[in-house]
């Protein structure tokens, strides 16, 4: 099995730069483009927090046509970037992704290996917290 894992996209809406100078969409877009043109091409790919800058609803939307040339599953994990509603609310394809709670944690089966995905979000906080009611 091989798993593909891409992490802190910090995704911007169109036209803005992460911290003015720099244009993120690019990158990502080379490494879809990397990960379609492997062979063996992934069975899954992991998108780990931050996936996009502001927790914007506009900013996922820009992240899933990005993703979108992707043919495997695509598993999301929100950051201290990320805002869950937004996330939710823009990627309402991707059932494993709880609603409605505190946490957007889940376990992925059907694979030789069990995906477990951790919510360490605090929101309006730099760092992030894994604490008992988590990992219960």
């Amino acid at each position: 099995m091989l798993m593909a894992q891409i992490t802190d996209t910090h995704i911007k809406p169109e036209g803005v730069l992460a911290y003015g100078r720099l244009d993120t969409a690019p990158y990502l877009a080379r490494a879809v483009s990397h990960l379609l043109a492997l062979r063996p091409r992934p069975d899954l790919v992991l998108a780990t927090g931050d996936l996009v800058d502001g927790g914007r609803p506009e900013e996922y939307r820009r992240l899933r046509d990005l993703l979108a040339p992707l043919p495997m599953p695509v598993y999301l994990i929100p950051g201290n970037h990320d805002d869950r509603d937004a996330l939710a609310a823009v990627f309402t394809d991707h059932a494993y992704l709880p609603r409605g709670g505190r946490f957007m944690q889940y376990v992925v089966e059907g694979y030789p290996v069990r995906l477990v995905a951790l919510d360490t979000l605090v929101p309006g906080q730099v760092g992030g917290l894994l604490c008992a009611e988590r990992l219960g």
